[in-house]
């Protein structure tokens, strides 16, 4: 057999090997996991996160599996579920802070995946900044994808991962009582947004340089061959291949109507930012940054009254007036009421980040606090964005057939429906429904809108290269007869199958939505909180400041509750 046909034969082999799992996108690879997140088993979730961080951290995809590892281990600690894997505080890598808190006392849960949550997340950005220091030294050409797809590339993060991660570390450091540790994560969030927009300039202009490259010098494959001149314009032009990717314009440009912001800007993270600086402010400088901060996230949602509280307060502290922290909305009229349900009423006692495992029974007396404490309700809901293939067919001049079509395979982006709308607070006899702060659907809508020409002109190169290379050489195949032009074909459509599937890998973990509530601490210490048909009671902490933290992942989940304080 000619030399060609053999490496031919083998490059079969080996691709029907990898139909096995090559084929399998990063989404039908967690489906799994992802069930058991959106369904609240997070005792499965955080054992398969944990293993699958094990198993790729190495590896290519080491970042996404460790920010899934670190979300599902925080959603563990507000589930307060047992954790099998604690070990002493010092081998946690707990900060100063809670070390000292333990003294040698048993991790409770609840601390126990916290910093297993800070752990992963550390590991996660501790190789997104190699990334980032080895792009500022050297420009890769990531030519080795063309003969594959842009999955086969190491994912280095997103930039609303970077901005997330550092977020959920510092709402990690802040249940942990680590306030100086939160203030770094929420000074990192902020400057991660500034990079964002620096690094979505330089990928412009590499699309750019591309579409040039592939027009005028030819495209190449993985051995340096040119398989000729490649007009990416004239194919996102074509009528028949327009109107397919229009539909995916379509769907990004109504999700990220459900809060207009600015790119790259995460407004949860904003608001966090806002709220440590005004509430924990030392000084003037930190007053300013709180004001500041709810300005911003008060323009991006100007019909959440709360924001508008909160802004009015962080203006009175920056200018030396009353702290004004109790400066509160009147309870807003006609609150959503939630279906009557069967399941009887839980009362959740109050867990500190430094107490043992919450008991089961009711508190009986809640602590009444006193008049003029504030209490922030934070409602995580839902789950984020996926990513899904999407096959369109794209024009290619080939040798043997002049103009024809081939189907690619894009990313595309897909929300998930099920979630609980709202959060319904009650203090006595007065309702607080939440309101939102941020859509995670938009964010990450935003992000895909604005990296989808980059993702479109190196899908379409790469399939077309493959499609010209594969006509060339089934020519030259058919040209020998015999049956090197049959083997060849049957191997060639194997590789390319294997190879033709979209980069769908994307942090599947986050939430939908975050909203939140403002509202005077009860007189009787007692929150009941309801979504979707589920009711809990909260015993509220006694504090200046405190957050309750409330997370559904799904509309029929129960609630997560948590809590920490703010200002003693």
């Amino acid at each position: 057999m000619h030399f060609l046909s053999r490496r031919l034969v083998i490059a079969g082999l080996c691709a029907a090997a990898l139909g096995l799992t090559g084929c399998q996108t990063y989404t039908s690879q967690t489906a799994e996991r992802d069930a058991a997140v959106r369904t609240g088993n997070f005792v499965f979730a955080a054992a398969q996160a944990d293993k699958d961080a094990e198993k790729n951290k190495d590896g290519k995809d080491g970042i996404v599996y460790r920010l899934e590892q670190g979300a599902i281990l925080r959603s563990a600690a507000l589930a307060n579920i047992a954790d099998n894997t604690a070990k002493p505080a010092t081998q946690l890598d707990q900060t100063a802070t809670n070390q000292a808190l333990q003294a040698g006392n048993p991790v409770s849960p609840r601390i126990a995946y916290l910093t297993r949550s800070i752990a992963a997340f550390n590991a996660a950005e501790e190789r997104i900044n190699d990334y980032e220091q080895k792009a500022k030294i050297s420009v890769g050409n990531e030519a080795g994808a063309i003969m594959t797809n842009q999955a086969n590339l190491p994912y280095k993060g997103r930039a609303y991962d970077k901005v997330m991660l550092n977020t959920y570390k510092a709402l990690n450091y802040l249940q942990l009582g680590d306030s100086d540790a939160a203030r770094v994560e929420l000074n990192r969030a902020l400057q991660r947004q500034r990079d964002a927009v620096d690094a979505n300039a330089q990928r412009i202009e590499e699309s750019k340089r591309l579409v040039e490259e592939a027009r005028s010098n030819g495209v190449k494959d993985e051995q340096g061959r040119n398989a000729g001149s490649y007009d990416v314009d004239k194919a996102r032009s074509n009528p028949r291949t327009a109107a397919a990717l229009a539909t995916v314009d379509a769907d990004l440009d109504s999700t990220i109507q459900a809060q207009a912001c600015g790119d790259y800007v995460n407004p949860f993270a904003v608001f966090l930012d806002g709220l440590v600086f005004t509430v924990q402010g030392t000084d003037a400088s930190d007053l300013e940054r709180g004001r500041k901060s709810f300005e911003r996230v008060a323009a991006m949602s100007p019909d959440n009254p709360y924001l508008l509280a909160d802004l009015a307060a962080a203006e009175a502290l920056a200018q030396g007036r009353s702290p004004a922290l109790a400066v509160t909305p009147e309870p807003a009229p006609s609150a959503p009421t939630a279906p009557a349900t069967e399941e009887p009423v839980v009362i959740i006692p109050a867990v500190l980040a430094t107490t043992g495992v919450a008991s089961a029974a009711p508190v009986a007396a809640p602590v009444a606090t006193p008049a003029g404490d504030l209490v922030y309700v934070i409602f995580e809901t839902g789950t984020a964005p996926f990513r899904d293939e999407i096959r369109i067919d794209i024009p290619v001049i080939l040798v043997t057939d002049g103009l024809s079509y081939i189907g690619a395979a894009f990313p595309k982006i897909k929300t998930v429906p099920d979630y609980a709308p709202a959060l319904t607070v009650t203090a006595g006899t007065e309702s607080y429904p939440t309101a939102l702060i941020a859509s995670i659907d938009s964010v990450v809508a935003q992000d895909f809108k604005n990296e989808w020409p980059t993702i479109l002109t190196k899908t379409l190169i790469s399939t077309a290269t493959k499609a010209i290379t594969q006509a060339i050489i089934q020519k030259q195949l058919n040209d020998q007869g015999g049956m090197a032009g049959l083997i060849g074909g049957l191997a060639m459509g194997a590789l390319n199958a294997s190879t033709n599937i979209a980069d769908t890998r994307t942090w599947r973990s986050l939430p939908k939505q975050f909203q939140y509530a403002r509202l005077p601490a009860p007189a009787d210490g007692q929150l009941t909180l309801t979504a979707a048909g589920n009711t809990q009671v909260v015993a509220v902490e006694p504090g200046r400041v405190n957050v309750v933290y409330v997370k559904s992942t799904g509309a029929s989940t129960p609630l997560l509750v948590s809590q920490f304080t703010l200002r003693k």
